[in-house]
């Protein structure tokens, strides 16, 4: 489903507070290497009142790392909490990966108004999406 030429992507939703509008605001990816940029949404929700990320403030950069952006990762539970398992386990998950429990939940928070999702790029082919 998110899987496009060889990389896995996941779309940045963020929800403008004044209109409740979802724009897709930016796009990661994985292949080996993490890469991050904005999408083709942002000037519209930019007039919405969307500011850049702090870690990512040119709109037209492609961002590469590594390891998943810190700016990401924060938003994930710590794997020595205790009850690490019990979280996988609400995902389907049997061992820690930061960017499938990324993919998996969403990485939501009361704080903000930004959510992951996995885009779904070819219509063609029988797909199953749990809720």
């Amino acid at each position: 489903m998110s899987n496009k030429d060889g990389r896995d992507y996941l779309f940045l939703i963020w929800k403008s507070e004044k209109t409740r509008k979802q724009y897709i605001v930016g796009v990661l990816s994985r292949n080996g290497r993490y890469e991050f940029k904005y999408y083709d949404d942002i000037k519209e929700a930019q007039n919405e009142g969307f500011k850049p990320l702090v870690e990512f403030p040119d709109l037209n950069k492609l961002y590469t790392s590594e390891s998943l952006f810190s700016t990401f990762a924060s938003r994930l539970p710590d794997k020595r909490r205790r009850d690490i398992d019990k979280i996988l386990n609400k995902y389907g998950l049997t061992e820690f990966n930061q960017y499938e429990l990324l993919k998996k939940s969403g990485a939501r928070l009361p704080i903000d108004s930004y959510e992951f999702i996995n885009p779904i790029f070819d219509y063609d082919i029988p797909f199953e999406r749990t809720f």
